[in-house]
């Protein structure tokens, strides 16, 4: 081609693509970073939102604080109609970080709250999600010891928790495991502490529903470590002995340094479904007030007590989730996948309490600080 008539055809696409400008400016519109949902007294959704107030300074545009905004309604758009008639600019979602769930309203079906943000195609598709103990509203409106917004503090404090094997990292839209028959969700559980907040576990989902039973911090690293979800750090709390002076020398802190989860779900006979769970992990002594490691018995006999009383926890969180009726370890997904006629022969939501689970940890201990 000619190199004059491509130089023309470049400057004609130059004036065309000029036009195809969209934009929202943020002095335009606020951005919501954080939401929080309940039900009234009344049977009306409560909608709170967190809105960051941004101030000038020598390095750009910092947050300074938040501004705090609660609508009423009968459905979440009704809420956001009378969100945006309370602030000044456009109501913004698209950077929403942090979505939490009062106690009372996660024990209804929470889809419906969901489905504007899944709809709409600007707003934000993976946002942390947690239930509140209480209401959400109350936990939004905390004073916070330190400064900043509540939706960045939040949003630290999910990571933090992420971090430590607490609760589960959100990596895809959680509105996919609301819709799968196969698996229920599990979010984290979280309230308010005086001018804090803090987790105190997972709150366990039953289909859409929140059942009201959770699991606590423990329990939740060792559902982690089932779920094969383990992250950076797994510390855990181990009871090894009784009746010892002071009381903290009955305990042993662990640090889990390799887990290996073998999962296996049989289910030729829709009659005699089976999950089969061995948990193997490497672990690191990481407090032992009692020093039961000043010889290779005493570190012998610790691994058996230690991998005793981590296979009593993981019967523990497997009790719990059956007591629920929550699938979030997603066997039902392993049902379709290797015994997909079982799974067309029976109603899961009924099946899944009843099934045999065989749960068995195995602790070895490969190091226990820098004492020989």
């Amino acid at each position: 081609m000619n190199p004059s008539r491509k130089l023309l055809l470049v400057c004609f696409y130059i004036v065309l693509l000029t036009g195809c400008w969209d934009q929202n400016l943020l002095k335009d519109t606020k951005l919501v970073m954080t939401s929080g949902f309940d039900v009234t007294k009344e049977g009306k959704l409560l909608g709170t939102i967190v809105i960051p107030i941004f101030t000038s300074s020598e390095g750009g545009a910092k947050v300074a604080e938040s501004q705090i905004v609660s609508g009423e309604g009968d459905t979440t758009m009704d809420i956001e109609k009378e969100l945006d008639l309370k602030i000044s600019g456009q109501f913004d979602a698209s950077k929403m970080i942090v979505i939490l769930f009062g106690e009372e309203y996660a024990k209804q079906d929470i889809r419906p709250g969901l489905d504007l943000f899944y709809r709409d195609s600007k707003r934000t598709l993976v946002s942390n999600a947690a239930v509140v103990k209480g209401r959400a509203n109350d936990l939004l409106n905390i004073k916070l010891n330190e400064k900043g917004s509540i939706s960045a503090y939040l949003d630290g404090l999910f990571e933090g928790a992420q971090t430590d094997s607490v609760i589960p990292r959100q990596t895809r839209p959680m509105y996919s495991d609301l819709y799968d028959p196969a698996t229920d969700i599990i979010l984290p559980f979280i309230e308010s502490k005086g001018n804090e907040a803090q987790f105190i576990g997972l709150a366990l989902f039953d289909d859409a529903k929140y059942t009201g039973q959770n699991l606590d911090t423990t329990e939740s690293t060792m559902y982690m470590l089932l779920a094969d979800m383990r992250n950076k750090y797994a510390e855990i709390k181990v009871k090894v002995h009784e009746n010892e002076v002071p009381e903290s020398n009955n305990y042993i802190y662990i640090s889990v340094l390799k887990s290996d989860r073998k999962l296996t779900v049989r289910g030729q006979d829709p009659d005699n479904i089976s999950a089969h769970i061995q948990l193997n992990l490497k672990i690191e002594i990481i407090e032992d007030p009692k020093n039961n490691l000043d010889s290779f018995k005493k570190i012998d006999d610790l691994e058996k007590v230690t991998t005793e009383k981590l296979t009593e926890l993981a019967n523990t969180v497997i009790q719990k989730l059956q007591e629920a009726n929550s699938d979030s370890l997603a066997i039902g997904r392993r049902l379709i996948a290797y015994h997909h006629n079982t799974w067309e022969k029976i109603n899961w939501t009924e099946k899944y309490p009843t099934i045999e689970f065989d749960t068995n940890v195995k602790v070895e201990i490969v190091k226990h600080g820098i004492f020989n």
